[in-house]
């Protein structure tokens, strides 16, 4: 199993979570309320300045919304 340090975990996540939301319908709010976080939150979370994980619960939600695996 490859090593990925923190910051290509971060790239790899945003990469995941915008194509997640794309194959939703690309809308961002929609999105956040199907899974229960605030909008601006989801936002960070793509867009995010510094290296923020998000929480497991949300990592959770996030996964089975969208039918994929955390």
């Amino acid at each position: 199993m490859a090593h990925f340090d923190r910051r290509q975990t971060i790239r790899l996540f945003r990469e995941r979570l915008a194509a997640l939301i794309d194959r939703a319908g690309g809308r961002q709010a929609k999105f956040a309320r199907q899974i229960g976080v605030d909008r601006s939150t989801l936002s960070q979370l793509l867009i995010g300045k510094d290296d923020r994980l998000p929480r497991a619960d949300t990592v959770a939600a996030i996964a089975q919304t969208s039918q994929v695996s955390a």
